[in-house]
């Protein structure tokens, strides 16, 4: 089938810390931010709030994108996924996660790293990892392509 999926990756920073889920991506065990599929019709804000929402039970607001990455597989049929890191911040008083996520999310763990801890974690993706760092440390950021991400 030849399409391109659009999916989030959330950025959630409280307290000098960040969010973060632990499950299984291509049979490897490793952290991630929390995020996945946009829905037909469905906006990257409202996207932002309900992948947040099922894989921590912690609620989010979008505030703005971090940057836009593609992951291009022209191995066998092929796959290609457009990516917008965006920042979120957390709505309400409730800041715990769920550890394994909302009913059918294969989360392992969910909760809140120092972006010191980011540095050594097992990553799904140090590309993406990067970015994360690069985006909450530097001043001046700007929102950009970072490229394909496979």
């Amino acid at each position: 089938m030849n399409q391109i999926r659009l999916r989030v990756s959330v950025v959630v920073v409280h307290d000098g810390k960040i969010l973060l889920i632990k499950e299984v991506t291509d049979g490897v065990l490793a952290y991630s931010l929390p995020g996945g599929g946009v829905e037909f019709l469905e906006s990257i804000p409202e996207a932002t709030r309900r992948e947040v929402w099922e894989e921590t039970g912690v609620l989010v607001a979008y505030q703005q994108m971090l940057w836009l990455d593609e992951r291009i597989d022209r191995n066998g049929d092929g796959k290609h996924t457009v990516g917008v890191g965006v920042l979120a911040a957390l709505v309400g008083e409730e800041t715990t996660p769920i550890p394994g996520g909302l009913e059918d999310e294969e989360i392992v763990w969910a909760g809140w790293v120092s972006l010191e801890e980011l540095h050594t974690l097992p990553f799904d993706n140090d590309r993406r990892r990067e970015q994360v760092l690069k985006a909450l440390k530097e001043a001046n950021y700007l929102p950009g392509y970072i490229g394909n991400v496979m």
